[in-house]
């Protein structure tokens, strides 16, 4: 059975739609697909940054193709770039991080895992996480991603929580408590879980961002009996900088146009 690239799916059904409409607003665009707003914009954001879409006025929402659109083959999207570019940086620093570490991008109103080094770790913890979605609000990850994505995204992302009636989604009511974590994870470059408790495992994560825009997260995680917070930070934090500098130098100097 061929498993269908959902997201490469929602690109072509977006280009489609401007093929036949011409211009259209992100919000059409969401309503016609019955998409997510937020999933519209890093849509559009992803092709505008390819070339193949761009406003009709700097000042405008609406958006039409270019003429770049003869240039599409193979579905390429930034996503897929940096999951490639990111997993062989943190599976070369296994050794170094011992624990299980991550790559994962965000997906309409969550972060999905997309690889992990839990199986090939001394110290693997078990948990099968590749394909796994994960709530913006519930673990570091979420918080590494939004703190550091445009403000533009931030908003559409956290008006979409709001109007969830998922438990986990809840917390996106709480105005305070949102600008306080985004500013004290832009502070610090980073989030924890001693920021946000999980009740099995403590992680750290990152965001990684090239030319403005985070392409996605990187994150370690280890279980909570074996070693304080702080301790782990102390360990990893260097690490994980390492490879989140090697990974923006890569995606940077890749020669693709974003």
């Amino acid at each position: 059975m061929i498993t269908r690239l959902r997201t490469l799916d929602r690109g072509l059904n977006v280009l489609g739609f401007l093929n036949e409409v011409r211009s259209a607003s992100a919000q059409t665009i969401a309503k016609a697909l019955t998409l997510p707003l937020p999933t519209v914009y890093r849509i559009i954001e992803t092709l505008s940054q390819g070339g193949f879409v761009e406003r009709i006025a700097p000042d405008d929402n609406v958006y039409h193709l270019t003429i770049a659109v003869r240039r599409l083959s193979g579905g390429m999207t930034c996503e897929s770039v940096f999951v490639s570019v990111a997993t062989p940086v943190l599976f070369g620093r296994r050794q170094q991080l011992k624990w299980p570490s991550a790559v994962s991008t965000f997906e309409d109103d969550g972060i999905v895992v997309r690889e992990s080094t839990d199986r090939f770790t001394t110290q693997s913890i078990g948990l099968s996480a590749v394909g796994r979605r994960i709530p913006m609000l519930s673990t570091p990850l979420g918080w590494a991603y939004l703190a550091f994505t445009r403000d533009e995204q931030r908003r559409e992302i956290l008006a979409h929580l709001r109007r969830s009636q998922a438990p986990e989604d809840y917390a996106a009511r709480d105005s305070q408590r949102i600008v306080q974590m985004i500013r004290s994870v832009q502070a610090k470059g980073y989030c924890t879980s001693e920021e946000v408790p999980y009740k099995r495992c403590n992680s750290i994560a990152l965001a990684v961002l090239c030319r403005g825009r985070v392409f996605g997260c990187i994150s370690t995680v280890w279980p909570s009996t074996l070693a304080s917070p702080q301790t782990a930070i102390s360990r990893c934090l260097p690490i994980l900088r390492e490879a989140k500098a090697e990974i923006e130098y890569n995606l940077e100097t890749s020669g693709i146009a974003w």
